[in-house]
């Protein structure tokens, strides 16, 4: 983090933010569906 802020690219330290909250959404929205899933399973 220290050698970006360094380097002066505050964009590319944006881009990488916005890269990890897709990456939590595509984990969250895939727990939902397997939770579901399991849900189904367990109660059907």
């Amino acid at each position: 983090m220290k050698d970006c802020c360094k380097d002066g690219c505050h964009q590319k330290a944006e881009k990488s933010i916005i890269k990890k909250w897709f990456n939590y959404l595509i984990y969250v929205i895939l727990l939902i569906i397997n939770g579901g899933a399991l849900v189904l399973q367990l109660f059907d």
